[in-house]
């Protein structure tokens, strides 16, 4: 059987897979087009997935986050811009993301699965996200909560399915 960690990789490397599908074939423009006014564009979806794991990365391993600037832009709760000027480039978007990915992993593979069970840090829900383990999971499913604007992105710009 398969340990918790291995099954959190396995869902990142998944949601890896399709997120990457998602946005290969969209150009510069329409990576930062919203499919209709007040929703998320692919960069903001992209850039916010990154800085999700960096802020839970920095909650689990009590460290700081390693792009305060990009949690402005990007953070849950903030406004997705139509303006690509006040965004970095694409290739910019896409590096924070494999950077916080590559330390995701990291610290996943470093975490003492001792402290699989202890609470949640303050500030989490705990009825939600009981145990640091919980947030680990959240990590490997998050993207997947996303990757259904990515959809609605493609299907607005006529893009073919990549899923279904």
């Amino acid at each position: 059987m398969p340990s918790c960690k291995e099954v959190i990789l396995t869902q990142m490397s998944s949601s890896d897979f399709v997120l990457n599908k998602m946005i290969a074939d969209l150009s510069d423009a329409e990576f930062f087009k919203p499919p209709v006014a007040g929703a998320n564009h692919a960069a903001w979806v992209v850039g916010h997935i990154a800085v999700s794991e960096d802020s839970m990365v920095a909650d689990l391993t009590v460290r700081s986050k390693r792009y305060p600037k990009e949690h402005e832009l990007f953070r849950g709760g903030s406004t997705c811009l139509a303006d690509a000027s006040k965004y970095p480039p694409r290739k910019a978007i896409e590096e924070l993301l494999r950077n916080c990915r590559a330390h995701t992993i990291e610290a996943l593979k470093a975490f003492d699965e001792k402290k699989w069970n202890d609470p949640s840090p303050e500030g989490w829900p705990r009825d939600v996200f009981p145990t640091l383990g919980s947030i680990w999971a959240l990590m490997g499913a998050h993207p997947f909560w996303h990757i259904g604007q990515l959809s609605v992105c493609r299907q607005a710009m006529g893009k073919k399915r990549v899923l279904g």
